[in-house]
């Protein structure tokens, strides 16, 4: 009857039911082991592993699929670092690496196994704001803290920012402080007056969308003079683009991801119309590039915290990057990953590894020396953004590379 039992339980498991899949591991690329540990840093017996470990719940598929690499790459190079560097008080970091396929409720799904089965100290992740809208509250419950990566959701932040601890932070240009940094250009610096909107129809977009007016209306009293929509995969915006030269507009203002992205470019040249296009940083995605080729050097301009000629350090990270991978395949996505997991890996140098140690850590960081353009404090109780207006700037395309103008 045993016999009978456990041939059955194998065969579950080699169908693929739930429960029985792998996860990718950093380290080995291995299974999980069978038993998860009962501790932070502790082995599945519970004696002291001489490691921890750090979740990465990301899109490695799906529209972010890119992203989600380049920050796993940059990731993995932190840890390495850092144990070739010793580690922390004996012990060495682990990166625990899940695919949440761009999809929320598998994103929940692997949040609750990393900090139930794996135990980790820390998350870094995601990449997708609905995945973060939908898992951020159990790293809360639990007290481990998260450091976000890419996903640019406004609220995702503050969402527990009146309670005694928020475990929540960020390393991506959020969304609200992307549309005050191109705002700031548009108007203050080039004092354009006729702005026109072209955003997607999904929640980036219609929250993109509302950000730009309010801004627009709070901080500088005027509003868009055309706004105009289009669905994912639209394949033409030139009906769009045709109503915002009858406007006679100075600048548009474009909020939606890379494959439509590149199909706005490609419409600006078949109209040959190119009016100064100011971006959210989804127009930096190289997929753009690769999409439209050298249409991106046409007055074209995007938010970042990150390019090869930021600085010297930033010049070196990108050759780094791809002495060891062959590429940088995201250059600002590996620079915000690469952040991320530091601040983390830092936060155990001065706290140790409990979690809720270095979520304190983190939030009192000072003195740190990022890649990105992330303050050496980047945090403060009331603010858990690095990156905001005061630091984001605009870039644009010079012979296929993003730089500052």
């Amino acid at each position: 009857m045993k016999a009978k039992w456990l041939l059955s339980a194998v065969l579950l498991c080699s169908m693929g039911f739930a429960g029985c899949a792998p996860k990718v591991d950093q380290q080995t690329s291995a299974p999980a082991p069978a038993n998860p540990a009962s501790e932070p840093g502790q082995t599945s017996s519970g004696g002291d592993a001489g490691e921890f470990k750090i979740g990465l719940a990301i899109s490695l598929s799906g529209g972010t699929a890119k992203f989600g690499e380049a920050v796993k790459r940059a990731a993995a190079m932190a840890v390495d670092e850092f144990n070739e560097a010793g580690g922390a008080n004996g012990q060495k970091a682990k990166l625990i690496v899940y695919d949440d396929e761009a999809k929320p409720e598998k994103s929940v799904e692997i949040v609750q196994r990393l900090i139930n089965q794996d135990k980790v100290v820390a998350f870094i992740g995601p990449a997708n704001s609905g995945n973060g809208k939908a898992h951020i509250k159990y790293p809360q419950e639990a007290g481990i803290p998260e450091v976000i990566p890419v996903a640019t959701g406004t609220g995702i932040t503050t969402q527990y920012a009146d309670q005694e601890k928020n475990y929540i932070f960020r390393v991506a240009p959020y969304d609200r402080g992307q549309v005050e940094t191109m705002l700031k250009f548009i108007v203050e610096e080039k004092k354009y007056a006729k702005i026109g909107l072209l955003h997607d129809t999904t929640g980036y977009g219609q929250g993109g969308k509302a950000d730009v007016e309010d801004v627009l209306k709070t901080k500088y009293n005027m509003q868009l003079t055309i706004a105009e929509s289009f669905q994912v995969n639209d394949t033409s915006m030139e009906s769009q683009l045709t109503k915002m030269r009858e406007a006679n507009v100075d600048v548009v203002i474009f909020y939606g991801l890379a494959p439509e992205a590149a199909q706005y470019l490609k419409s600006r040249e078949k109209l040959n119309y190119f009016p100064v296009t100011v971006a959210s940083w989804a127009m930096g995605d190289p997929t753009v590039k690769e999409l439209v080729g050298d249409l991106v050097n046409k007055d074209v301009y995007m938010v970042q915290s990150f390019t090869v000629d930021q600085s010297p350090e930033a010049a070196a990270f990108h050759e780094k990057v791809k002495a060891k991978y062959g590429d940088d395949i995201f250059p600002i996505a590996s620079a915000q990953g690469y952040d991320c997991a530091n601040l983390i890996l830092e936060a155990v140098k001065k706290a140790g590894t409990d979690p809720k140690a270095i979520r304190d850590a983190i939030e009192n960081t000072d003195g740190f020396r990022g890649i990105t353009a992330i303050d050496a404090k980047p945090f403060t109780k009331e603010n858990h953004e690095a990156l905001n207006s005061d630091n984001m700037f605009l870039a644009t395309y010079k012979d296929g590379l993003i730089v500052k103008p």
